[in-house]
């Protein structure tokens, strides 16, 4: 039997901050994210009232953020929530390479909840990354963005 590969077998999503090895942990991910996040607030992408906490939980390969200040009755068309669920994801799709294969995990999965006054979960984004697609080749850490 022949074996077939396709070209998804080697296409990635490789973020622009991300890389493996030494400095590029889950834990250091977390760092650099709390980062962008903080620059992101500075130049006024997340409102002023939004609190957001990073959760690494590293058996499982999961970026957790959780998201406070926002909610349903304060944002009734929902423009605000999902602008900051999409800057968030974007900034934690920077730091991870995503296979398009069927068999390779990404480098991690992001889990972002937002949750109410009560803590409890009203919105919720979860995967893996978005970007621009590239081939795969034998290359060392990239930096920069």
């Amino acid at each position: 039997m022949t074996r077939f590969e396709s070209t998804v077998d080697c296409l990635v999503v490789w973020g622009a901050c991300a890389g493996v090895g030494p400095g590029y942990t889950l834990e250091a991910v977390a760092v650099r994210l709390a980062a962008d996040i903080a620059e992101l607030r500075d130049d006024g992408g997340i409102p002023a009232c939004v609190c957001t906490v990073i959760t690494v939980l590293p058996q499982q390969r999961v970026l957790e953020i959780r998201v406070e200040g926002l909610s349903v009755e304060a944002d009734p068309d929902r423009a605000t929530i999902r602008e900051v669920t999409q800057a968030l994801f974007e900034l934690a799709s920077y730091h991870n390479i995503v296979a398009l294969d069927a068999t390779t995990p990404p480098l991690f999965t992001q889990r972002i909840l937002l949750v109410d006054g009560d803590g409890r979960v009203f919105s919720a984004m979860i995967g893996a990354g978005v970007g621009d697609v590239e081939p795969v080749t034998p290359q060392q850490n990239r930096t920069g963005g």
